[in-house]
């Protein structure tokens, strides 16, 4: 008892953490001179010296959109100036181990998501005495090789160039380093973090050894600084937007489009054939769903495409019109395809108004909303789930009425938007800071860690500045991050906006500011390194203000002292000790499980299958039924690592399995419930074929060998005849009958996907018409009320002769359109069936 009353008190003493920083060393490489690239030399002044044994460990990442990998990530040179080098492979894409002047045979590859946006540990364990090296990659030991090279006394290790004399080397990858450590006999020696602000040195934390940098570019640093990549002066009005897939921001203005890409730092700009009238407050919006660039007013209801082809925009806007939807908030929903705008301001009144562009029908509506009240606002921000059929928007300005003469106010709230539902969620109330802010339009949502990122300001001043702030979706907490950017703010003149650019690991921030005298708008572009190694990592957050946590320390040291001198006192009086009962084991949690070896020649094939859509079935190797073997618990446990794996592409942690399956529940118990349940359902899957389940930079990974445990989720995937997506889908959808609110954003996924294929396949006309209502069947699904699907069966079944059943699914989609809606539709039966819908 006394021993915990004493871990009690360790535990307060604990500082809360809000993320690691993050750190390290970036190598320029690749498209400039050699003297300008990066080295890395550990032992400068004289070699290390190394007995028996020793080991190099190290963090490396790639940086992306570079054509060539190609070059020495580490030269280890011995005594005898014999080298051993780990070397990028751009023929075989794998990293190889050099000895001397031949490969070693050891040769690995590190998937391409890793590789560019995750840290990869790797491992040189050298033992001297049997003249070998083992290499291991993110805890998986990769190989031994033994050769007469690895026999040294001392050693120079350099990563990237190398300029020792006679064995100089100037290729390296573009490259990020941190946390080189050395370990001699199993202890460690020397560990260079890499995380310096700026200098030509690298400080060893354990012995003092200070590594010499050439051409250093500072991670740390980049974090938390934002960069002015360009600045520019337009003429007339602007407006901008994100290409999310290709990373390219796009300005528009009256008689140019501007693009910026964070890898190539710099906005380039493209001549329009004729002039394009802008209106005040006009917005521009990349479409996803069929990659156009649109100009949106919602006052008029109206939208331009911008047609690449012959530079130059579908529609012009009408001369004097100023938007009445000022700072409103903008989002795309994939679920159906459709772009979204919330609230604005203009003619001294805030919106709550919703309205639903369709970019593929052309059609404009304000749909009315249920839930929490709105309060009308405008200078919100608003961002998206994974799966795009939520969005969150957060803060703002505005009034209880809409009217801004009734009390006017800064807002901070967060609520969700539900699009299926069109449904409104107070999720909480930040609590009012000392400074009023307003936020910049986007939120940056990391659903899976569930936080965000924003730009806010304060809005009582020109000279403001935009702040960036992370904070929770579930907890009202913030905190600052990185520098402030310098922003001129007056409503009807500026706008700022904030982007993520994964691929490139950068956040975009974007300014306007119009000046009405030039009639010219000052575009600056900001960047800051903002990297999936930041979001990773697990945030730990105060719930409370530090005030009320102060109070609770005090009281909580209190209380443990008070338990201490209890114990002690309880210990001098006791009489007896009572036998302590022996818990029983709990397996332990596996590291890398695989399944038995395949059945054996000559063993004739049984089919064995896992249905996800219909009925969630599970067959064995003998084709017997075992889907009640799994329980509701395993059936989800199964789940979450199969679709993290197979449509998240990145696995699932073991914190965020506790959270969903056991909330609440101590972390120690959390993981002995994971462990044996880990057990139970390796045991079921031993049953059905052959697998691997396994943890991979701290996720778990269940990948199931398709020749033995074939599955209708993974022909789904890899489908791509609309006929046969089809066929699948219409064995009931997928997993109709289980419901998580984690499982939404794959079945959204499944469904926007499939939609969009089978719906383009019917506008190819080329199909039977019983293959069209298959399709059709299929789209219904998942969207019960989609027009097209709705059109093109009733056409088919036409002319198959089946009048009744046509004329009864229209009926039937009226009345559901009718509840839906509380509206008719407004296309009669005769219209519906003359349109021209080219069926065979």
């Amino acid at each position: 008892m006394l021993r915990y009353a004493a871990l009690l008190l360790i535990l307060l003493s604990a500082n809360p953490l809000w993320a690691q920083e993050i750190y390290g060393l970036e190598f320029a490489s690749k498209n400039i001179s050699q003297e300008d690239r990066t080295s890395l030399d550990l032992f400068p002044a004289k070699p290390l010296p190394v007995k028996n044994s020793f080991r190099l460990s190290f963090d490396v990442s790639f940086l992306p959109f570079f054509k060539s990998n190609f070059g020495y990530i580490v030269r280890l040179l011995d005594d005898k100036q014999q080298n051993i080098d780990l070397i990028y492979n751009m023929h075989t894409r794998a990293f190889d181990l050099v000895t001397g002047n031949c490969f070693s045979g050891i040769s690995f590859k590190i998937n391409s998501n890793s590789l560019y946006h995750r840290w990869n540990n790797i491992v040189l364990d050298f033992n001297l005495l049997q003249h070998s090296v083992s290499v291991t990659v993110n805890n998986r030991l990769i190989g031994t090789v033994t050769n007469p090279v690895i026999n040294c006394r001392e050693v120079d290790i350099s990563f990237g160039v190398n300029s020792r004399k006679g064995r100089k080397t100037f290729d390296l990858p573009p490259m990020r380093l941190k946390d080189i450590q050395v370990f001699k006999q199993g202890n460690l020696k020397h560990h260079w973090p890499l995380n310096e602000l700026q200098g030509n040195y690298a400080h060893d934390v354990i012995a003092r050894q200070t590594a010499a940098v050439k051409n250093p570019v500072w991670i740390q640093p980049a974090s938390k600084q934002w960069r002015m990549e360009d600045s520019v002066v337009i003429k007339g009005q602007a407006a901008v937007t994100l290409d999310q897939s290709n990373e390219i921001v796009f300005v528009t203005s009256t008689d140019s489009i501007y693009q910026f890409s964070p890898f190539h730092h710099k906005i380039t700009a493209t001549a329009l054939q004729t002039a394009h009238n802008m209106p005040p407050g006009i917005r521009a919006f990349y479409e996803p769903g069929q990659q156009q660039l649109l100009h949106i007013f919602p006052d008029q209801q109206l939208a331009s495409t911008y047609d690449t082809s012959n530079k130059s925009w579908s529609r012009s806007f009408s001369q004097g019109a100023v938007t009445t939807y000022w700072h409103a908030s903008m989002f795309y929903s994939p679920f159906d395809s459709a772009i979204y705008t919330l609230g604005g301001y203009g003619d001294f009144n805030y919106k709550n108004e919703v309205q639903r562009f369709s970019p593929r029908s052309g059609q404009w509506e304000k749909i009315g909303t249920a839930g929490d009240f709105f309060t009308p606002r405008y200078l919100s921000a608003t961002g998206t789930n994974k799966a795009g059929d939520s969005a969150f928007i957060i803060g703002g300005y505005g009034s209880l009425t809409g009217d801004q003469l009734l009390n006017p106010h800064a807002l901070y709230d967060l609520l969700v938007f539900d699009v299926k539902r069109r449904t409104f969620k107070k999720i909480y109330q930040l609590p009012e800071p000392e400074e009023t802010f307003v936020f910049a339009n986007n939120l940056v949502i990391n659903t899976d860690k569930e936080e965000y990122y924003a730009l806010t300001f304060p809005n009582d001043r020109m000279k403001s500045s935009l702040q960036l702030i992370r904070g929770s979706l579930r907890h009202p907490v913030y905190k600052k991050v990185a520098a402030s950017i310098p922003y001129r703010f007056y409503d009807i003149q500026s706008s700022a906006y904030l982007f993520y650019c994964p691929q490139n690991d950068k956040l975009v921030a974007v300014t306007l500011f119009t000046d009405t005298k030039t009639a010219g708008t000052t575009v600056k572009i900001y960047t800051i390194l903002f990297s999936p190694y930041g979001l990773a990592v697990p945030v730990s957050m105060p719930l409370l203000p530090p005030y009320i946590i102060r109070l609770i320390w005090c009281i909580s040291i209190g209380f443990g002292l008070f338990l201490v001198f209890t114990t002690i006192s309880w210990f001098r009086n006791r009489r007896s000790a009572a036998a302590i009962p022996v818990p029983a084991p709990v397996p332990p949690e596996p590291k890398e499980e695989r399944a038995a070896d395949s059945p054996a020649k000559g063993t004739p094939a049984i089919a064995t299958a896992i249905n996800l859509f219909g009925p969630f079935t599970v067959l064995d190797a003998e084709g017997n039924d075992i889907s009640r073997s799994f329980t509701p618990l395993l059936k989800e446990l199964f789940l979450l690592l199969y679709l993290h794996t197979e449509m998240g592409k990145g696995g699932i942690s073991s914190e965020r399995i506790n959270e969903l399956l056991w909330p609440g529940r101590a972390a120690k118990d959390a993981k002995n419930n994971r462990s044996v349940n880990f057990v139970k359902l390796k045991s079921l899957l031993d049953r059905v074929g052959n697998y691997s389940l396994c943890k991979e930079n701290d996720r778990w990974i269940l990948q199931l060998d398709p020749e033995t445990i074939p599955t209708d989720l993974k022909n789904f995937l890899e489908c791509n005849d609309p006929i046969r997506m089809a066929a699948i889908l219409n064995k009931g959808g997928f997993l109709p009958e289980t419901e998580y609110e984690w499982l939404d954003k794959f079945k959204a996924t499944i469904a926007s996907d499939s939609i969009q294929a089978l719906l383009q396949q019917l506008e190819k006309s080329a199909s039977l018409p019983d293959d069209i209502v298959s399709i059709c069947n299929a789209v219904l699904l998942s969207d019960p009320l989609c027009e097209e699907a709705i059109y093109y069966k009733c056409k088919a079944l036409i002319n198959m002769k089946q009048h009744a059943s046509a004329k009864k699914i229209y009926t039937d989609f009226t009345k559901a359109y009718q509840n839906l809606y509380g509206e008719s539709f407004d296309k009669p039966y005769s219209e519906m069936i003359d349109q021209a819908i080219a069926v065979p």
